[in-house]
This record gives C-alpha cells, sequence and structure tokens, in this order.
C-alpha cells in the first residue's frame, strides 16, 4: 500500500536518519560556539514561539513549527519544492533529548518517535542527531 504524500515527506522530515543527501564537505558542522541545552533550556527556547526550519544536512523541506511545549504539542507547515502540507506532534523529553512523534494535520497515525540533542548558537537552535552527532535541522525564530 502507497503512503500518502505527506506521510511520506513527513516520514524524511521526522525520522531525520537521510543523512546521504549531503556530502561531507557540504555539510553544516555545529558551531563550537553552540551551547547543548537541558529539557529547561529547550522548554525556554521554544514554548510559545514560532520558528522557521531547515534540513541543511538531510533533504530540501522547510517549513514553520509553533510550540506549545507545555501542553506537549508543536504543530506547523512545511514545503518541499512545490508540495506543501500542515503537521502536528505530540513532544516529550527523553532526560535532556527533544522527542517527537508527527503526522500530517488531520490524520490519525503518528510517525515513530524521535528524540535529538538540541544546541543554542545566538538565537539559531540546532537538533542534533544524539548518536551521529550530525545536525539534522536548523530552526531559527520568527
Amino acid at each position: 500500500m502507497k503512503k500518502p504524500l505527506v506521510m511520506v515527506v513527513l516520514s524524511c522530515f521526522f525520522s531525520m536518519s537521510l543523512i546521504q543527501g549531503a556530502k561531507a564537505k557540504d555539510a553544516l558542522m555545529l558551531s563550537p560556539n553552540a551551547k547543548l541545552l537541558d529539557k529547561a533550556g529547550v522548554m525556554a527556547t521554544y514554548d510559545g514561539k514560532q520558528f522557521a526550519w531547515s534540513h541543511p544536512n538531510t533533504d530540501r523541506v522547510t517549513g514553520t513549527a509553533n510550540f506549545d511545549l507545555k501542553n506537549g504539542l508543536a504543530s506547523g507547515t512545511w514545503t518541499d519544492g512545490k508540495k506543501s502540507g500542515e503537521w502536528e506532534s505530540k513532544v516529550t523529553f527523553k532526560g535532556d533529548q527533544y522527542c517527537y512523534e508527527a503526522r500530517g494535520k488531520g490524520q490519525k497515525k503518528y510517525g515513530k518517535m524521535v528524540c535529538n540533542l538540541v544546541y543554542l548558537d545566538g538565537s539559531t537552535t540546532y537538533e542534533v542527531d544524539p548518536k551521529t552527532k550530525k545536525v539534522l535541522s536548523t530552526d531559527n525564530p520568527m
């Protein structure tokens, strides 16, 4: 059975395990000035705010995110070329790792749980795979 396009895009966006799209020399690296945030730092940085995000090392998908972490929620938009849509997620923490399960807005089933480390450098946050230490997403306040 073929997955709906929104689930395919969200799978790419939220699983964030497809690093092969970027060559090592082109990959965005985490700045040495970036500070690893703990759960309280992630809450203070994201909660109640809106960000523009991109995946510099995985794909060309971009979008927005609105965070309501006190209620364990996030939502926003995504764009991949001429395709776009809305997404929503449940947010939790595993220690200091920011974790979420996402789906296309209005869909019943969430994707798999993804947990990342969050670093802050100035006003830009970086979501980083805790195993590979690769930058998966950059987020800038709107």
